[in-house]
């Protein structure tokens, strides 16, 4: 394989091409001669290989969501030709490391992230070339104009909208038609009525995504959540969708409705419907919408790539408070409740993801690593503290509670300043953090026989309730949605960021 009169550039830039041909003899031939030039500037197509070539040819350990494991992978990736023999061994030649685990794609990803390699020139075309060819639902997003990423950052996270599928039009019930704990009400099994029951499968210790629109509360548990990452639903009237990042555990309510820039002024609100792109910028996901295939930043709501981009670039989405808790705590707090009936029509088997976190579970119990595309750096909090963050007129600034700190204080309230406005945040009565306008402080909290409540400087109690602090006097505080997340997240997809303490 060689070509005349080429400088050593041109020969590297020549086999990297060789890699996108649609045949794996000429792959292995290529890398062969990759590794025997030794010029790392190929390590980050190298790495973009590797990553395919091992979910294509192990779908049934790394296929995403695991859930469809036992199905085929897409057939995109069963092509004879999605295999590049040799990429790992040839990284390893090029590289200081040589990672041989099971999961060495993902151990080449993370050290890559650390790395400050500059590719060859060409290097995004070159990607998006790769993935519109070999993995052309992503490519076919990721190909768009004008963005605001760069395109080497980006990370494929094994999967795409074709797999990972939006929970579309769910069916929400009452909690006490599903929960596990209590079914004394519940109709004979031989019964009619038990035909058309919806099936219990919620625990009290089940972690839920609750929130509440038009003054109806609703859950989600998690896990059934995990396989879709995203839901899309109309809710007493309002076009939402609760959006989840699985690896910043990010669950953030977005309302889908969106100025109409085409009609003119005036004219009704354009609807949304998101799903998951299935790639990852800055171990945040990427979302799209299916109306203009826009990109979107899943933690800060806003367009990132295409159409929506280029029409109003200052765009952010409106945004719901979403409560983190156990259904436990949930149920007692908003006991007319409904719930996310468990029979989607997906056919997933959700049980698969009660308490499984799968081949992620190292990324959860060690500190250490880090999600791929994401660089490390010395912070104010570690990397995966869990906080809660306020954004207000400009998305690209945002105000930070660390959750871990809140509940470690003895007095678990927190009292300081957003953009002039005295602000304060508390653990409410489902154990988790709500941030409201501030009565004069200082102020402590207070779980009495009438409820949670604040006392403010002036000895006046505030009832916490769920949208607003209610005074004795009938004067209210306002809640001021935010969004959980990991503080990474956090550091990595704003401009400007400051910790309240």
């Amino acid at each position: 394989m060689t070509q005349p009169d080429q400088t050593p550039t041109e020969r590297l830039q020549w086999l990297t091409d060789q890699l996108l041909v649609r045949d794996a003899d000429v792959h292995a031939t290529a890398i062969d001669a990759l590794a025997e030039e030794g010029d790392d500037r190929v390590v980050p197509h190298l790495v973009e290989l590797l990553v395919i070539d091992s979910i294509a040819n192990d779908w049934e350990q790394f296929g995403f969501p695991a859930a469809l494991r036992s199905h085929d992978p897409p057939r995109y990736l069963e092509l004879p030709e999605v295999t590049w023999p040799g990429v790992r061994e040839a990284l390893a030649a090029l590289a200081e490391p040589d990672f041989d685990s099971a999961h060495a794609w993902v151990e080449w990803e993370s050290w890559y992230s650390q790395q400050e390699i500059e590719p060859l020139d060409g290097f995004e075309e070159w990607k998006l070339r790769l993935f519109r060819s070999y993995l052309p639902p992503v490519g076919g997003l990721l190909d768009c104009e004008p963005r605001e990423f760069d395109l080497q950052e980006i990370r494929w996270g094994n999967c795409d909208r074709s797999f990972l599928a939006a929970l579309n039009g769910p069916r929400f019930v009452p909690g006490e038609e599903v929960e596990t704990g209590d079914a004394s009400d519940a109709s004979p099994s031989d019964s009619p009525a038990a035909a058309d029951a919806p099936e219990r499968y919620l625990d009290d210790d089940h972690v839920v995504f609750g929130f509440e629109i038009e003054g109806v509360a609703y859950a989600v548990p998690r896990w059934v959540l995990f396989p879709h990452e995203l839901l899309n639903a109309e809710l007493q009237g309002v076009p939402v969708s609760l959006t989840y990042c699985t690896l910043c555990n990010a669950p953030i309510l977005y309302d889908r409705r969106v100025p109409s820039k085409a009609a003119g002024e005036g004219a009704d609100d354009d609807v949304r419907t998101f799903g998951s792109s299935g790639m990852l910028a800055s171990g945040n996901k990427v979302m799209y919408d299916e109306e203009s295939e826009t990109l979107w930043d899943q933690h800060a709501g806003t367009p990132i790539g295409g159409e929506t981009l280029a029409e109003d670039p200052d765009l952010f989405l409106d945004q719901h408070a979403v409560t983190q808790t156990e259904w436990g705590e949930w149920k007692a707090e908003y006991p007319d409740t409904l719930a996310l009936d468990i029979d989607t029509g997906y056919g997933y088997d959700y049980s698969y993801y009660d308490g499984n976190v799968d081949f992620f579970e190292h990324y959860w119990n060690r500190e250490e690593i880090v999600q791929p595309g994401v660089r490390k750096a010395d912070g104010a909090l570690p990397e995966k503290e869990s906080v809660y963050g306020i954004v207000v007129d400009d998305p690209d600034e945002v105000w930070i509670v660390s959750i871990d700190d809140l509940r470690e204080r003895e007095d678990p309230v927190l009292e300081g300043e957003i953009v002039d406005r005295d602000v304060v945040a508390l653990l409410d009565a489902t154990d988790d953090i709500a941030v409201y306008e501030a009565p004069p402080t200082p102020v402590e909290r207070v779980d009495d026989e009438d409820g949670l409540a604040l006392v403010d400087a002036d000895g006046t109690r505030w009832t916490v309730a769920r949208n607003e602090l209610t005074a004795t006097d009938g004067e209210t505080r306002e809640r001021i949605p935010g969004r959980h997340g990991l503080w990474f997240a956090f550091r990595t997809h704003y401009d400007s960021v400051h910790i309240l303490e």
